[in-house]
């Protein structure tokens, strides 16, 4: 099988994850795409709610896709929320298949601040989303030339980062992390069962 692994805070998981994950499911021919909150995430703590809270959600918004499914591997664990840890978790659980880390290009763009990402860049090939306001991945400290227009070598590595443009979506979890604090709706921004559930939880008030 080829399997995506999705990681994020998903704070909260919103329609430009979903579609963005479907788009790559589609783009790559994967048979899953599992989606993985972080428990305790080391580089973004400011308005980051409970991992449970944040599991719910995202466990309710892939509900019905029969090519979603949730870990929470992440929540469970004592301590930060490393990549590299969860992924030596699924490569040993998966070793007769294909993995992907799928992240967006924005998070890419910080993965010298990660745990040892040149670990991380040994191990696994990278999908990366596209999102608006940020430029394609270009040749830099990770990158050393590509294989054709979205497709980039890695130094020191066999493998591979693909880069994917998706279709754009304008609100990033941050903006309707604020939009709620103000008291404004995000209906049809996010799924309407993680709009009830940030409703009954009273969740980014």
């Amino acid at each position: 099988m080829k399997i995506g692994l999705f990681g994020g805070t998903f704070n909260p998981i919103h329609l430009g994850h979903l579609r963005g994950a479907e788009e790559v499911r589609e783009n790559f021919s994967l048979d899953k795409i599992i989606f993985i909150p972080s428990g305790v995430p080391p580089l973004k703590t400011e308005g980051v709610i409970e991992g449970i809270h944040r599991l719910r959600m995202v466990e309710a918004a892939v509900k019905g896709n029969p090519f979603f499914e949730v870990s929470d591997y992440e929540i469970q664990i004592k301590g930060p929320s490393f990549t590299l840890n969860t992924l030596f978790f699924f490569k040993k659980l998966y070793e007769q298949h294909t993995l992907f880390f799928i992240m967006g290009v924005d998070s890419f763009m910080e993965l010298h601040k990660w745990h040892r990402p040149e670990e991380i860049l040994k191990m696994i090939d990278l999908i990366v989303m596209s999102r608006p306001g940020y430029k394609k991945i270009r040749q830099g400290k990770f990158i050393e030339g590509s294989d054709g227009e979205n497709c980039f070598r890695i130094k020191n590595s066999d493998k591979k980062v693909y880069y994917l443009p998706i279709s754009p979506f304008a609100f990033s979890s941050t903006k309707l992390r604020e939009l709620v604090k103000s008291g404004k709706s995000i209906r049809y921004l996010v799924p309407e069962v993680v709009f009830e559930y940030i409703k009954e939880k009273k969740l980014y008030c």
